[in-house]
């Protein structure tokens, strides 16, 4: 598993119009400082930008999710990506949407919240993850952020948005008006209640769009003939979460209904349906307690794994999440001695091969770490990001005669999952081995584009257009990152990035 760092707020805008935001990622999971990690930059302010602030504002009112500047990273993992999609996937099929459109991103955030960007994007934080208590929980989350997107929420939050701010405008165009003739007493009343009634006009709208969201989430279940009690559950955890009583609240001032009024909807919704006692599939659970015993192994202090499970606890979990927690600890013989009763016991299990495959490339064994990725893209051909991790040890093994073998898997990886820019980086290195500077530098350009620095990729793709001159397809590609950066330089100036 591999943190990655990102700046929301500059990728932002792209989030809106790409097919695909980019991040910096390969399989495997480690924690901060991660390797070949961006470094997290703080985001540049910009006071003019009103047209920013007020976009990602009713962003954040439609679609609830609250990133800190201190956890603001993307974590890219085979096994917890392939879980997730388990459960996604059925759910976008139902609701009308490819299952191939969507781009999932887990941020490392504790926060309990989970986030749909239009355009097929889904973020959940590692905080949900772990404070849910069984898989429903997480997919009727899933269900709510699917109607979002299917009801395509996110353009008529950004049509709500305008609306809000031109009634604003106008406000403070009477306000100002009635100051120069005047009366400023008159005029900053008007500049006030306009102000006051555009701000309750979109938290009203974001409260209509999540109840919407509330009843696509709980007809997708009906269909797929899962029960609803996840949400019922789910709901209630929120609200003993919660820090004040609602009798202390003002619903008009919330971007969401009460957890009260959603608790009911669902558990009405829960009593009427022929599905509530339906059971989900037989390993979703068992799926969602690996993630869970993963994700708090790898961001969470060893302690608390150790806490949990005992040296003499022999289960799947105990000795999957010590594996991890040892390796954390620097205590490596014990790590591999968990890691590999796991494989005697389950020799057929991708996951633990990638675990074992990344504890030995990052203690330097680079050839045993090449056979333990090898055998997990055996057994999971489909999972783009083993490749990755594959053809990263392939070509640190210092071996000239893998790294062809390392560019074929990089290439297939590259047709399963095209905006990777840690792919984009290994075939630079590829190409750089083998003496290619055009196309080294031309996949430098795409990796620096796709985690969003402008300078480098700007750079690189002019020494592209450099030595490329005689190769019309690259040179071609060459030149359209050139406008790409061009486009995003545009944008960004316009949202005051």
């Amino acid at each position: 598993m591999q943190l990655v760092l990102k700046i929301l707020f500059k990728a932002f805008p792209r989030l809106l119009r790409s097919k695909a935001p980019r991040n910096d990622g390969e399989g495997g999971m480690t924690t901060p400082p991660a390797r070949h990690c961006e470094a997290l930059k703080e985001p540049k302010q910009s006071r003019k930008s009103i047209k920013l602030i007020y976009l990602f504002a009713i962003i954040l009112l439609l679609l609830p999710i609250k990133l800190s500047a201190k956890e603001d990273s993307l974590l890219r993992d085979a096994e917890i990506e392939d879980v997730l999609k388990s459960y996604i996937n059925p759910i976008f099929e139902v609701a009308g949407l490819n299952p191939k459109s969507l781009h999932l991103y887990i941020v490392n955030s504790k926060d309990v919240n989970a986030m749909a960007m239009g355009g097929g994007h889904i973020a959940i934080n590692t905080g949900l993850l772990l404070r849910a208590t069984s898989a429903l929980q997480v997919i009727s989350v899933l269900a709510h952020e699917t109607a979002h997107l299917a009801d395509n929420h996110i353009m008529r939050g950004i049509d709500a948005y305008e609306k809000a701010l031109l009634q604003g405008l106008l406000g403070t165009l009477g306000g100002v008006g009635a100051i120069l003739a005047g009366s400023p007493e008159a005029g900053l009343a008007i500049l006030m209640s306009s102000q006051h009634l555009a701000e309750r006009g979109l938290l009203k709208f974001s409260r209509m769009q999540e109840g919407s969201a509330d009843q696509g989430a709980a007809r997708f279940l009906d269909k797929l003939g899962w029960s609803s009690l996840g949400m019922v559950e789910f709901m209630d955890l929120l609200r003993k979460d919660d820090l004040l009583s609602e009798q202390f609240i003002d619903p008009y001032v919330l971007t969401h209904p009460l957890n009260s009024e959603r608790i009911d909807f669902f558990r009405s919704h829960f009593n009427r349906s022929p599905h509530a006692k339906a059971q989900l599939p037989a390993d979703f659970e068992d799926n969602f307690k690996r993630i869970q015993v993963k994700i708090t192994a790898f961001t969470l202090n060893p302690a608390k794994t150790f806490a949990r499970f005992k040296p003499t606890d022999s289960s799947l979990l105990a000795r999957y999440g010590r594996a991890i927690a040892y390796f954390k600890n620097s205590q490596l013989n014990e790590s591999f001695a968990e890691i590999d009763s796991l494989l005697k016991d389950y020799p057929q299990d991708p996951f633990f091969w990638d675990l074992k495959g990344q504890i030995l490339f990052e203690t330097g064994k680079i050839q045993d770490a090449t056979k333990a990725y090898e055998k997990a893209v055996e057994l999971r051909p489909d999972l783009p990001l083993l490749r990755v991790s594959y053809a990263h040890a392939l070509i640190e093994s210092g071996d000239k005669n893998k790294l062809e073998k390392a560019f074929s898997e990089l290439l297939r990886a590259k047709t399963e999952e095209p905006d990777n820019p840690f792919t984009h980086r290994l075939l630079a290195v590829y190409y750089g081995k083998k003496g290619e500077t055009g196309l080294a530098a031309l996949y430098l350009a795409e990796m620096s584009l796709g985690v969003g620095d402008l300078a480098t990729a700007e750079q690189q793709a002019k020494r592209a257009l450099h030595f490329l001159k005689n190769d019309s397809a690259n040179l071609s590609r060459a030149k359209d990152i050139m406008e790409e950066i061009k486009r995003e330089k545009a944008l960004e100036s316009s949202w005051g990035l």
